[in-house]
């Protein structure tokens, strides 16, 4: 059953301005988050996953042109917002858990007084004075000492008082996602999420993560390269290259089957336990600034026909549930996300 839309991207297209000439990044991607749904963005380093996810927070960098689409949450156009406006949305309503918690985390200041900071400054009229007259400080303490507790750190009243620095790399990722937590957001935006720790706390972290969800009734967009990832944590999955949706799946079913080459390519690059090594996708992501005309894969794709170098595929409906941007399959209804 589709669930009732909480955010959704449609056409969004993002080019940037660089010494070589204009980079068209983000090609007119559609996505769709359900409420209580979990997402994952799939795709190589450099396909625009992160540059999506900044998109949808405001947080793109100056050389960064938004030159069409519209990204809605709660049916509000965030492109459409500036500064307060957008600023009350993020953390209280969007919050983003960022890919490296060494760099994502103050070191000069404590776990608690991050924390607290978060708690008082997510006022809605953006008064600081009237949030500290209306809650008590200890209250807020409490408040955070709570989530502490329920990202799993031990001794969380100590942990207030210590420094990033003081963290293991699992700590830190632990306290990234209390810190995103902290104000029960509809939506928490995933980046990489335990790439830098090994794997054994990366899938601890994920589990942790994955029953938060569920339990808090939230929605999640997980961005990650990791397949094992996606198909561990999400109920579906966007493929995505060179800055466009190439593949939009059920989770089980895009791992029984890929229709598309380049998810094709990307499970069969997977090692396995038993057999040979994966074999990887020839060739690299194409030239931002000079992409090819058509389908942006079709330099590397080993089913590509003429057609390819002149059309670009539309992302169509191939079967209940399934769209494919690729000239091997035809429509079987409407083109949509």
């Amino acid at each position: 059953m589709q669930k009732e839309p909480l955010l959704e991207i449609r056409n969004l297209t993002i080019h940037f301005h660089t010494f070589e000439g204009r980079a068209r990044v983000i090609n007119g991607i559609d996505l769709v988050i359900g409420k209580g749904e979990s997402v994952a963005l799939v795709g190589e380093t450099g396909c625009g996953k992160s540059i999506t996810a900044k998109a949808i927070l405001g947080l793109l960098p100056p050389n960064a042109e938004v030159v069409s689409g519209s990204i809605l949450f709660q049916g509000q156009d965030l492109l459409q917002l500036k500064g307060e406006e957008l600023r009350r949305i993020r953390g209280r309503h969007i919050a983003m858990i960022f890919q490296d918690p060494s760099t994502a985390l103050n070191p000069v200041f404590t776990v608690g007084e991050q924390l607290m900071d978060v708690l008082v400054h997510c006022d809605d009229q953006g008064s600081v004075q009237r949030w500290r007259t209306r809650r008590p400080v200890a209250m807020l303490r409490q408040r955070c000492v709570d989530m502490l507790r329920l990202v799993r750190i031990p001794d969380p009243e100590s942990m207030m008082g210590r420094y990033p620095s003081e963290l293991s790399g699992g700590m830190r990722q632990r306290v990234l996602i209390a810190l995103a937590l902290l104000q029960r957001p509809e939506l928490v935006l995933a980046d990489e999420l335990g790439t830098a720790l090994d794997v054994s706390i990366q899938d601890q972290i994920l589990q942790e993560l994955k029953d938060l969800v569920r339990t808090q009734g939230m929605s999640v967009l997980y961005i990650t390269h990791n397949l094992g990832v996606a198909r561990m944590v999400s109920d579906r999955v966007y493929v995505m290259y060179a800055g466009e949706i190439v593949e939009v799946a059920l989770t089980h079913a895009l791992f029984r089957r890929q229709f598309h080459p380049y998810s094709q390519g990307l499970l069969a690059a997977v090692p396995r336990l038993i057999g040979s090594i994966g074999e990887g996708i020839e060739g690299r992501i194409p030239d931002y600034v000079s992409p090819p005309p058509a389908c942006r894969f079709e330099p590397r794709c080993p089913y590509r026909m003429p057609v390819c170098c002149e059309v670009r595929p539309p992302l169509r409906e191939v079967e209940s549930g399934r769209w494919v941007a690729c000239h091997l399959y035809p429509a079987s209804g409407g083109d949509s996300s």
